[in-house]
């Protein structure tokens, strides 16, 4: 399975410390040039420890950095007013016709219908791994506490998370 990753799904993961996890879960995972340049060069520069941990997922041969060769794509993300990374990223899905584009970007999610888009988040990446005895209860619980503080979901989400980990324990 291919599985696309831009800047926020990557940054999520490896805060809570499920990337390679979820790395190894996918198979193929790819993410454009811009994507790196976000997450790993700016990451890097603003001293951002999750940028080490993508950066060696990348040295692992984990996730595979890829060049968008067809600029015409970015333009059409550009279009429904889709930039950054998240633009490439979407191009680069498009381009190699991925299973999957992992975003947690809420302009790309509302635009899931209009384009077509096959998207997983990081909430569902964490049932997806429980679901699959890729982690116990005790870890999906800790990535779901560790989302919640990191804020950028809301607690509905994160509380969804821990309900489905607990009726399924």
């Amino acid at each position: 399975m291919l599985v696309i990753k831009d800047s926020m799904v990557l940054i999520h993961l490896a805060k809570i410390t499920l990337l390679e996890t979820a790395c190894a879960y996918f198979g193929r995972v790819e993410i454009p040039e811009k994507v790196f340049s976000e997450t790993v060069t700016v990451g890097k520069e603003k001293g951002h420890e999750d940028a080490i941990i993508i950066e060696n997922a990348i040295k692992s041969g984990a996730i595979k950095v890829r060049k968008v060769k067809k600029p015409e794509l970015v333009k059409k993300a550009n279009d429904f007013s889709i930039y950054g990374g998240e633009a490439e990223a979407l191009a680069l899905y498009w381009l190699e016709e991925a299973d999957l584009l992992a975003t947690d970007d809420d302009n790309v999610r509302r635009k899931k219908e209009l384009l077509d888009l096959k998207l997983i988040g990081t909430p569902a990446i964490i049932l997806k791994l429980f679901n699959s005895k890729k982690i116990d209860s005790k870890k999906a619980k800790q990535s779901a506490a560790k989302l919640r503080k990191i804020g950028w979901f809301s607690s509905d989400v994160t509380d969804r998370i821990l309900n489905e980990v607990e009726k399924n324990e």
